[in-house]
């Protein structure tokens, strides 16, 4: 009736077919958008579409849940991959994410490009060493991202050689970061080099606050002694006796910054090895090497070596052969290595329970190692054309658990995959058993290695990058920056990616010895 309300019952119905309003009328066409094909549909179909329409209201809240449920787990495996990468940051030589946009972020003179030769990054400011015009040397520390000159430390140097052609000598002036009383330091040593200068001079020692410059400490240590960081400490072995026919080895450990002994450690006496292929004005023993890796120190004086502990206890007595050096490797092993006349590595695997294995190779060297398959030594051949062959060893009984055959160019540990550049291609390796979990063939050399802890990214032909999927190997993206590197120049003054040692950042080099660093 007009005026009244009428109560209306919602009634839920079967799919029945729904038919056109133009259905059965004479000299019209039927429509059968929905009607027919409804009615020709299977019984379970339609209950399906019957169940949904019933329990809607209950499956509204189940699939916000579900969706709620996605988002989260996605939000998880975001924080665990954001929380990967900034572990995988500290690790020296991983660079920051990048992707196909990556471009030239800053560019270096040649001057301060000596910085980034053999500088390091140091509680994020990258520290190296630099000269001016006149030579006279500083370190600078430099924001890694933009390449603002934060601070510069004019230092001093040991008297100086002069040489024929300059007033100052030429420096190389390594930087490192060393951990001290909880937090680091950056340890610079400079040594002098170039025509004219007799011997070994003396090299400076200068401990800096990474963040402000501030000069710690400053040491001069005489030409022929071994030099090397552990933590909180500066090790030097230098001669304590000469009889003439034996010499012995003091090795000292002291405070970073005050200078205060740690420790000291004398060798039994070693005999005087005649010299005369060495620098002018050295002859016999004069000369002693040191290095630090983990916790172990390397102590070796022509045809002997021993190692320590970073706190001076002797570990092992080492008896060398001429021509013969002992390197470290990794899980606490080390390898006793012999060049011979026919150019190929003649070694000894040594044990950290004194076992010695022959293996007739050398130590394998990593771009990037964060630490993963501890239990594997990794081991290259040497060919006539370069290194040959790649193996893994376990470190507990020097027994090779695979060999990769091939010339290999380049690799780098992430998560327990070895990734692998060879002469014709990209590989990742299980570094536990050497599984090849898959190849990429190449069409040229791949001479470096970097990674973001996403991709491999690895220089193509001209100034081309390319980033390769760390899960498949697969190419993700691959950009052309020979343009952008050159700026104003010709590109055919751009000579092309260099890497150095654990670079933060990638650096493309220029003829006249400027850098540009991408990022």
């Amino acid at each position: 009736m007009p005026g009244r309300m009428h109560q209306v019952e919602l009634v839920e119905t079967v799919d029945e077919p729904v038919r056109s309003s133009t259905a059965g009328v004479p000299g019209r066409r039927t429509g059968v958008t929905l009607d027919e094909a409804a009615a020709e549909r299977p019984d379970d179909v339609l209950a399906a579409r019957t169940w949904l329409r019933r329990h809607a209201r209950s499956l509204v809240p189940t699939a916000a849940v579900l969706a709620a449920t996605l988002l989260v787990t996605q939000l998880v495996i975001d924080r665990r991959e954001a929380a990967r990468l900034a572990v995988l940051a500290a690790i020296p030589g991983v660079v920051p994410p990048t992707d196909a946009s990556i471009g030239v972020i800053w560019r270096a003179d040649p001057q301060l490009a000596a910085a980034l030769q053999s500088g390091a990054m140091v509680d994020g400011v990258l520290v190296g060493g630099i000269q001016d015009a006149d030579g006279a040397p500083s370190v600078v520390g430099l924001d890694p991202d933009t390449g603002v000159v934060a601070w510069t430390t004019p230092v001093d140097l040991p008297t100086p050689q002069p040489t024929p052609t300059s007033a100052s000598p030429e420096l190389w002036i390594a930087c490192s970061a060393v951990r001290h009383e909880g937090s680091h330091v950056a340890a610079c040593v400079s040594q002098q080099y170039g025509e004219g200068v007799q011997g070994i001079p003396p090299s400076s020692v200068w401990i800096l606050d990474p963040q402000g410059g501030r000069l710690l400490a400053e040491r001069v240590v005489d030409g022929g002694s071994g030099l090397a960081f552990t933590d909180d400490a500066m090790v030097l072995a230098t001669r304590a006796t000469d009889d003439g026919d034996a010499v012995r080895w003091a090795v000292t450990a002291t405070d970073l910054v005050s200078g205060d002994t740690r420790w000291t450690w004398a060798s039994p006496p070693t005999e005087v090895v005649s010299r005369d292929d060495g620098p002018e004005g050295l002859s016999g023993t004069t000369v002693a090497s040191l290095q630090a890796y983990d916790d172990r120190i390397v102590v070796g004086v022509d045809n002997h070596a021993w190692v320590l502990t970073s706190g001076g206890e002797l570990v092992q007595d080492v008896p060398l052969e001429p021509a013969s050096w002992l390197q470290p490797a990794r899980a606490g092993v080390f390898i006793k290595s012999t060049w011979t006349s026919s150019d190929l590595y003649q070694g000894t695997l040594l044990l950290e329970d004194g076992t010695e294995i022959p293996v007739d190779e050398a130590a394998g060297w990593l771009a990037v190692d964060d630490g993963s398959a501890p239990g594997v030594v990794l081991t290259v051949g040497e060919g006539g054309h370069g290194t040959d062959g790649l193996s893994g060893r376990s470190a507990t009984t020097g027994e090779r658990l695979w060999h990769l055959p091939g010339t290999i160019v380049a690799a780098l540990m992430l998560d327990g995959t070895l990734y692998v550049a060879t002469s014709d291609s990209l590989r990742a390796l299980d570094a536990a058993t050497g599984e090849v979990l898959w190849r990429t063939p190449l069409e040229r050399l791949a001479h470096q290695l970097s990674t973001d802890g996403t991709y491999l990214l690895v220089p193509g032909l001209g100034v081309t990058l390319e980033a390769y999927s760390l899960r498949d190997g697969e190419l993700s993206w691959s950009t052309d920056l020979s343009e952008e590197v050159a700026g104003d120049r010709s590109t055919v003054f751009v000579q092309g990616f260099r890497s150095g040692w654990h670079d933060p950042r990638l650096y493309v080099w220029m003829d006249s010895g400027s850098v540009a660093v991408l990022g």
